[in-house]
């Protein structure tokens, strides 16, 4: 029977999808149970291969605690992995007494409880997130740096979903154009263009959570009498998601989860990227067989933060043009 390893990881989805892949390095030596957020198991369960795993609540609380603790104890893992955890995680790993706790040297919990840390300066942004959980879990196991081993996550839509109201038995492209706030996006009148564009020539399905309205509604309103763009938004679950993405022509979307997810499914994937240091596709553009990032040619002076006026590209974002993009997808439309 292999020794068990703890691979662990409770941030946003798109950050999920690109610390997912890294066990394949070890899965022959190591049976790896994955610890992740409540809310992204259809993440998980559409994996390929088939992964298993749990989840927490990312906040604390002496419940999940107990229950992160207990879960330990139950595994009894040889190593663990902390990709991106709250401070509670390290600690319960020492209680625990994992022998071999790895992660990421950054916050105080990782210095304090971690016996297998790595400094990465990822604010740098001199590799991509997938790549620096590569060179994280290399780290961790003392294996040789092989770039020929990082591949991207691959998964595959459910075929066992619950149906929802839109026709996919007709072309359609999906555009997701919310995201998080946590970098720049394309302003409203771009992504109308792209959508009017689009409709001309297929569906366009607009994706989206309740977190995204202020992107949508504004769209909504420049796009109510168009009857080729189907609204889609809040009405979906993770498996109904997968399942439209996987069968799109081509999917757009600023740097948000859903944009990884159709990377790993295989589905031609669109991203828009801000310039700013942090921000930018070569850290965290998506990763598949079709895939492309679109960003504002400027040199950026920021590397966490829009400067606004006081840059002299500002605002950028508005002066991505909307032409490549739409050919781009156009390509897609057999």
């Amino acid at each position: 029977m292999k020794p068990k390893a703890l691979f662990i990881r409770l941030d946003r989805m798109g950050d999920l999808v690109l610390s997912l892949p890294c066990d394949h390095l070890v899965s022959d030596q190591y049976d790896v149970h994955w610890l992740v957020p409540k809310g992204l198991d259809f993440v998980v369960e559409a994996t390929r291969p088939q992964r298993n795993f749990s989840t927490s609540a990312r906040t604390w609380s002496w419940k999940t605690f107990f229950e992160f603790l207990n879960l330990v104890n139950t595994l009894k893992p040889k190593v663990a992995i902390c990709f991106h955890v709250p401070w509670w995680i390290p600690m319960a790993l020492f209680v625990a007494r994992v022998p071999l706790r790895g992660g990421v040297l950054s916050q105080w919990h990782s210095y304090l409880f971690l016996n297998k840390g790595l400094r990465q300066k990822r604010s740098r942004c001199e590799q991509h997130e997938m790549e620096y959980n590569y060179l994280l879990t290399e780290y961790v196991f003392d294996l040789p740096k092989d770039k020929s081993q990082w591949t991207p996550l691959q998964m595959k839509a459910p075929e066992n979903f619950k149906a929802f109201s839109f026709d996919r038995d007709q072309k359609y492209f999906v555009v997701h154009p919310g995201m998080g706030g946590s970098a720049l996006n394309w302003p409203t009148d771009q992504y109308y263009k792209v959508i009017d564009d689009l409709s001309h020539r297929a569906q366009v399905v607009i994706t989206g959570t309740a977190a995204d309205l202020p992107y949508i509604n504004p769209l909504k309103q420049k796009l109510k009498d168009n009857p080729r763009v189907t609204w889609l938004d809040q009405q979906l679950d993770g498996s109904q998601l997968l399942n439209l993405l996987n069968d799109a022509i081509a999917i757009l979307a600023p740097s948000t989860g859903v944009l990884h997810l159709s990377a790993s499914l295989g589905a031609p994937s669109l991203g828009i990227y801000s310039p700013i240091l942090v921000h930018q596709a070569r850290r965290w553009g998506p990763k598949g067989p079709q895939a492309w990032s679109f960003s504002p040619q400027v040199q950026c002076p920021s590397q966490f933060e829009c400067l606004g006026k006081k840059c002299p590209h500002f605002f950028c974002m508005e002066g991505l043009e909307t032409g490549p993009v739409v050919e781009k997808a156009l390509s897609f439309l057999n």
